[in-house]
């Protein structure tokens, strides 16, 4: 799923930080608290609107717990996220970020249900 269309520089500018706050979670730049685990974070999509000054980043966990609970994760380290994307990608302005839950696995599940029973 990608939803930024149209100027390339904003689908590699989106690619990057994608990378780089998976790579972040991967490596441990964020401790789990609160049974909170970094590791089931998936970053599923990232878009960056035309200014370049702000990035959504849909993400999923993989483990089952409520989607809110990593968002308010993702959300209270926001500041460390930022800083390692301003510390790996070339960018004149480090984008505000914003974490949003990643449907389309549940849509896809319940557009298959529906098809299911046609």
């Amino acid at each position: 799923m990608n939803h930024n269309k149209g100027c390339s520089r904003y689908v590699k500018v989106a690619a990057e930080i994608k990378r780089v706050v998976s790579d972040y979670l991967i490596r441990g730049g964020i401790e789990s608290y609160e049974g909170i685990n970094p590791l089931m974070i998936v970053i599923i999509d990232v878009v960056v609107r035309s200014c370049l000054q702000h990035a959504k980043i849909f993400v999923s966990s993989v483990d089952g717990k409520s989607s809110d609970d990593y968002i308010d994760f993702l959300e209270d380290h926001s500041s460390q996220i930022r800083k390692a994307v301003g510390d790996n990608v070339k960018l004149k302005f480090v984008p505000e970020i914003r974490f949003i839950v990643d449907t389309s696995f549940e849509r896809a599940q319940r557009i298959e249900e529906v098809l299911k029973g046609l």
